[in-house]
């Protein structure tokens, strides 16, 4: 063993995507550090199952907190340590938590599992020298003389505890990591097929929209997907495993049990199914089928459910990429490319999504209306990801369109108040909605649960134009009428719309983000200004939120 390799050590997001390449780094760590190859990959296999129980557990769903690794030298022994700052939530018998604790038992020597008010840490310990069980695993390989980091051959099922072992690397191996997501499904379903020994391996994804699960992909069964099989949740086979989140097996196929005809119809004699979870939410179903006599043990489902596990790591890292890749592209595509030049105003904007939550529902806007007359707008809809961009892109739509037909912001925050509580049910979004009017050089605005923008003028202090705002877009609360506010703007003056993520950060109060704030804005040019800001309030900091300014101002003549 190399001594001089110190101990390695991580933390950042509780993620798929890192805890993957965090399980790489473990690997090389221990190549590095010349343990025994028995021992890299059961300290490697166990520490990802404790990263992505973290993932899977520890955070509520669209709000991945912190996660840290340590893979440490004591003695004559190896310690991993996996913490998290989450609470974990009970399971249920359904989610993969009770089966990667049941994985990490069989892989390490010592575990320990302790749970406190301000998060969860696993601790496993290994001897330098493997004598258990995991010692027949060798880096990404068996023992078999299959070299490190190649994709193992699968052998039929047996009742040999090393072919178990076996399948069980051959579901969770690194190499599929290399794979996208298209594939590392084809090649899981195609190692269960042979470890299994059936005839049929397929997906089918869940979507909630229809409320029918749809074939993706399969194995021996390809006109399932060419054929675009959909199936009810909750009924038939596919249905009933999806809704009861267990396992199922049809020891019977016929139109009596299963709704799909191509399965009985391809002479199908046994079916065995069980649910694709992430955390608590059903993410699909994987199921084999197998024309031959048969009967499925209990180790035959937990190695299809450990599969399932991994499908549901892969599915989730896939949609959040398909979802951060299209929300991303909306959000660039609705946000001006170019502000409008006006003779007298110059504007400046800046939008920078959150480093850890990804693009959200901030938006800023500023167009030309009727009687010579600028529209500016800066909003927050509420949430992160595609579905907070999607009702972004639509509020602001809306918005345009009621500002032509209507003079009086008010009316404008009115009409798209009761837009969203319709159309947008749940949406909850804060918007400052304001009209420049060029002839009198006035602006007139109102607030939707909007932080209240800062006014610049030469020679005077800056100040927040509104104290209280009128409740946020999305409640229909028309208890009362909402206010507009006038304000004059004199030459040179300068006018700073903002988000709450510019001001405001975790475990410090607000008023202390929005005094730093009226004490750094002063009059001066638009461009100037946003770039001050951000180099104030963002520097080089991870942003805990999105951040959209938005600047006009003035000239002095």
């Amino acid at each position: 063993m190399n001594s001089d390799e110190p101990d390695f050590r991580w933390e950042g997001p509780a993620e798929t995507d890192t805890v993957s390449e965090v399980r790489r780094a473990i690997q090389g760590w221990g190549a590095r550090a010349a343990l025994p190859a028995d021992l890299i990959a059961a300290v490697t296999l166990a520490s990802y199952e404790a990263m992505a129980n973290a993932v899977e557990h520890a955070y509520p769903e669209g709000h991945p907190g912190v996660l840290s690794v340590q893979v440490r030298r004591q003695a004559d022994q190896i310690a991993v340590i996996v913490s998290d700052q989450g609470r974990w939530r009970p399971g249920d018998g359904t989610d993969a938590r009770g089966r990667g604790l049941l994985l990490m038992e069989g892989l390490a020597k010592e575990l320990r599992l302790g749970r406190t008010d301000s998060g969860t840490t696993v601790e496993m310990r290994w001897p330098l020298t493997l004598d258990s069980p995991g010692a027949v695993l060798a880096g990404d390989a068996m023992t078999t003389g299959v070299p490190a980091g190649a994709v193992p051959d699968v052998q039929p099922r047996s009742d040999d505890p090393r072919d178990r072992l076996r399948g069980i690397q051959a579901i969770t191996d690194t190499a599929l990591a290399a794979l996208d997501a298209d594939a590392m499904t084809q090649e899981i379903l195609t190692r269960v097929r042979d470890l299994l020994g059936v005839d049929t391996a397929t997906v089918l994804v869940y979507d909630a929209a229809s409320e029918h699960l749809l074939a993706t992909a399969s194995v021996g069964l390809e006109q399932e997907v060419r054929q675009g099989v959909r199936v009810p949740y909750g009924r038939g086979f596919a249905g009933t495993v999806a809704a009861s989140r267990h396992p199922q097996i049809v020891e019977h196929v016929d139109p009596t049990t299963v709704l799909n005809p191509l399965l009985w119809e391809a002479g199908l004699r046994i079916l065995l199914g069980v649910p694709i979870m992430a955390g608590r939410v059903t993410l699909g179903v994987l199921h084999v089928g197998s024309r031959g006599q048969r009967r499925f043990t209990d180790d035959d489902v937990s190695l299809l459910q450990l599969a399932a596990d991994r499908l549901a790591l892969a599915m989730q890292a896939q949609v959040a990429h398909a979802e951060h890749v299209a929300a991303t592209a909306l959000q660039r595509s609705l946000m001006p490319g170019r502000l409008p030049a006006v003779a007298g105003f110059d504007f400046a904007a800046r939008y920078v999504p959150s480093a850890t939550l990804g693009v959200g529902g901030d938006w800023h806007d500023v167009f030309a209306l009727p009687g010579n007359r600028i529209g500016i707008v800066i909003g927050d809809v509420s949430g992160h990801g595609l579905a907070s961009a999607v009702v972004m892109g639509r509020l602001r739509s809306a918005l345009r369109a009621y500002a032509l037909d209507n003079e009086s912001p008010s009316v404008v925050l009115d009409k798209l108040d009761r837009k969203a509580h319709h159309f947008e049910a749940g949406t909850m979004a804060t918007v400052a909605y304001g009209v420049i009017d060029l002839e009198q050089n006035r602006l007139r605005f109102c607030l939707a649960g909007h932080l209240p923008p800062v006014l610049a003028v030469p020679g005077q202090a800056s100040q927040f134009l509104v104290s209280t705002p009128d409740p946020p877009i999305g409640f229909n609360l028309r208890t009362r009428q909402r206010r507009c506010h006038s304000v004059d703007l004199p030459p040179g003056a300068l006018v700073c719309f903002y988000t709450d993520g510019l001001v405001e950060r975790p475990g410090q109060p607000l008023d202390d983000g929005m005094d730093a704030l009226l004490r750094i804005v002063a009059a001066g040019g638009a461009e100037s200004m946003c770039a001050t800001l951000m180099a104030r309030f963002v520097g080089v900091e991870s942003l805990p939120d999105d951040v959209a300014v938005l600047i006009a101002h003035r000239a002095n003549t």
